[in-house]
């Protein structure tokens, strides 16, 4: 009898932790939510509030799934960080990024894709694997992660000359100048910046196309309930045809 007793008080506990949790999460603290500014993605405007298509998709996200939330805007690479340290605790964006990779819960469900471009002008031969950037000089996004890439790109045993800029206008510059043979960038990003410069004979390839999830911080309360509610109701959304995926190809 009394193994009995102390058996269903065992259960009891158990319920009582898990109906604990599932409250938390509808009713626990506030999630941190991230943007930074990647038109047409995240745009930052001129009064400074926040708008773009997968900013969209978190807000319309988040408020389906009932989450109270917060929205801060950073700089890329800082947001990258607060990820990282669970100071911010959802984003919408790529695997991979070294300063948050081994510290977030990725969701199956991808929403989106971004294509990565590779630059380069006249007989510069462009790259089909990420060896034939070995020897060059290239220009990349200060706090852009490349999908893992900038690792890649930072090893000195690849011998390969990284300049890295804040503005993808600065970028192209050294292309258009020959001070880097190639410029890595994202398509939007790119398509923008080069609407007001002109350069001699540029071509590019499309190098790969990295798949968009959503990103929660380990350190966010409840961190894998959060997620999976998320998940939820984007495919709830889906169903209903209130969002879609966003396809990002040519």
């Amino acid at each position: 009898m009394g193994f009995v007793c102390l058996q269903y008080s065992t259960i009891r506990v158990i319920l009582f932790s898990l109906c604990f949790a599932m409250t938390a999460v509808a009713q626990g603290a506030e999630i941190k939510a991230g943007s930074t500014s990647f038109p047409p993605f995240y745009i930052v405007n001129e009064d400074q509030s926040a708008s773009g298509l997968l900013l969209d998709i978190m807000v319309k996200t988040l408020e389906h799934a009932n989450l109270d939330y917060r929205l801060d805007i950073y700089p890329t690479k800082r947001l990258y960080k607060n990820l990282g340290l669970g100071n911010t605790h959802l984003f919408l964006g790529i695997k991979g990024s070294p300063e948050y990779d081994h510290n977030v819960l990725y969701s199956d469900t991808a929403i989106s894709q971004i294509q990565m471009r590779i630059y380069a002008t006249g007989n510069t031969p462009l790259p089909t694997t990420k060896e034939d950037i070995n020897g060059h000089k290239i220009s990349t996004m200060r706090g852009y992660g490349y999908g893992g890439l900038v690792s890649y790109f930072a090893d000195p045993k690849n011998n390969i000359e990284v300049t890295s800029t804040t503005e993808h206008r600065a970028s192209f510059l050294m292309l258009k100048n020959k001070r880097a043979d190639y410029v890595i960038n994202y398509k939007h990003p790119s398509e923008t910046a080069l609407k007001t410069l002109k350069i001699k004979d540029l071509k590019y390839t499309n190098f790969y196309d990295a798949k968009v999830y959503f990103i929660v911080s380990k350190e966010t309360p409840n961190a894998r309930q959060v997620l999976n509610k998320l998940e939820r109701a984007y495919l709830d959304l889906v169903e209903k045809n209130e969002l879609n995926y966003l396809e990002n190809d040519d």
